[in-house]
């Protein structure tokens, strides 16, 4: 497991006074980022809450995990979320795929990985301990550390993720889900989740990453695309990506909306930052990070989130365009 992500953990559990747009668990960097991104909005005389009506809270789910908290970066900009674990997957309700959109945290995925036997939605009390002590074992926190009292306060909140794994029938009902016209998106270990639900489009190459920022800047395919609007102000930003980041590869139809040169100098040629794959009817986003980056500027940070809402903004868009005539 991941030192930086532990000490994310860490800082969220702080519960430092929120000054950002509404109350949530960010720590202050990106908390100031999520403010900049609404101001942004409000410059352009535009109101979030007014552009998310073609959404509503049953149909963004947020898969949780313990290494991303995108549900924190939601609650910031005042969407409205459902948040189930992977297992539940097999029970969500997905009436009308065409309207969902689903947001992957990253997690750590099990390496019997998709599990076969009936799901278990939540995991145990001892299941829970088990992984919050191998958590501070492995990042080298004592529960007598203020690091890792912050945790064991945090992980009181997101317990339920551990030990719960994606299944089979869960992946399945996701796949056709998007097949069908849903949304998705994910952020690292969260890959894994699309060579079984999705095969043949966005896939781990098996390698990974050491922990740094890396500069990144609009890839070719995406410099007009509509999902950048706002995400690049400056030509490029930089990006961290911690230990063990899964780099990917894209087969398919796909866009690549975010590359680096620097990524790819370092890590064999593979550039890729952010894709846009497309599968039947529905759209997957997949990002080499985490929706609540843990270092970078107000800017860098400001980056991520502005690309999590255009891509809600454009779904809750092409919802409204499709919702059914008045009374029928």
């Amino acid at each position: 497991m991941r030192r930086a992500a532990t000490l994310l953990l860490a800082s969220l559990a702080l519960g430092q006074e929120a000054d950002g747009p509404a109350e949530s668990r960010l720590d202050e960097a990106n908390r100031k980022a999520a403010s900049e991104v609404r101001r942004t909005f409000a410059r352009e005389g535009k109101q979030l809450t007014t552009l998310m009506k073609g959404l509503r809270k049953e149909d963004l789910i947020v898969v949780g995990g313990l290494f991303d908290f995108v549900q924190e970066v939601l609650t910031a900009h005042r969407i409205e979320h459902t948040v189930i674990t992977p297992a539940e997957l097999e029970h969500v309700a997905i009436e009308d795929p065409w309207r969902k959109v689903f947001l992957l945290n990253c997690h750590l995925i099990d390496r019997r990985f998709p599990a076969s036997e009936p799901a278990r939605p939540r995991a145990s009390e001892d299941e829970a301990q088990a992984t919050l002590k191998r958590v501070l074992d492995e990042a080298g926190l004592k529960d007598d550390t203020s690091p890792g009292k912050a945790i064991r306060e945090r992980f009181g909140e997101v317990r339920h993720f551990a030990g719960s794994d994606y299944t089979e029938k869960g992946l399945a009902r996701l796949g056709a889900a998007i097949r069908e016209g849903a949304w998705a998106m994910s952020t690292d270990w969260a890959v894994l989740v699309w060579e079984k639900a999705l095969p043949g489009t966005i896939r781990w190459t098996g390698r990974t990453t050491f922990e740094e920022t890396v500069e990144v800047r609009p890839a070719l395919a995406g410099r007009r695309d509509p999902l950048l609007e706002g995400v690049f102000p400056e030509p490029k930003a930089r990006w961290w990506i911690e230990t063990e980041s899964y780099l990917f590869a894209v087969e398919g139809r796909h866009r690549m909306l975010v590359d680096s040169q620097q990524l790819g100098a370092r890590y064999g040629g593979n550039r890729n930052v952010v894709v846009l794959a497309e599968a039947g009817k529905g759209r997957v986003l997949h990002a080499l990070a985490h929706a609540c980056l843990v270092r970078g500027t107000e800017k860098d940070l400001s980056a991520m989130q502005r690309l999590l809402v255009n891509l809600l903004l454009a779904k809750s868009l092409e919802n409204w365009k499709r919702r059914p005539p008045e009374g029928d």
